[in-house]
């Protein structure tokens, strides 16, 4: 049962990342702040809807299996995506002080 959960921890780590990474694709997230013309709520949009979609599929999973470990999966699915929240949220820090120096605001 311990390596389960170990291996659920692996596997929602990289379902978060390619989960966010796709949809930071998809709405093109990058570019706008980039750009300067998206912020912060379109990253946390993302982040949250990702989140989501981890902890259904992850309940699912759950549900299917009969057990009763939703608990668990809510605090995996929490800190799989705590990781790539944080990593976006540096990102856009960093090009969010670069677009204003280069825009000279």
């Amino acid at each position: 049962m311990i390596g389960v959960l170990f291996l659920g921890v692996f596997v929602a780590v990289g379902f978060a990342y390619g989960c966010t990474e796709y949809m930071m694709t998809w709405f093109d997230v990058r570019q706008r702040v980039t750009a300067g013309a998206a912020g912060l709520g379109l990253i946390l949009a993302v982040n949250g809807a990702s989140l989501a979609l981890m902890w259904l599929c992850a309940a699912i999973l759950v549900a299917a299996s009969g057990h009763n470990l939703y608990l668990q999966v809510s605090v995996i699915s929490l800190g799989a995506q705590a990781i790539w929240l944080s990593q976006h949220l540096w990102w856009y820090y960093r090009e969010h002080l670069r677009v204003h120096y280069e825009a000279g605001e």
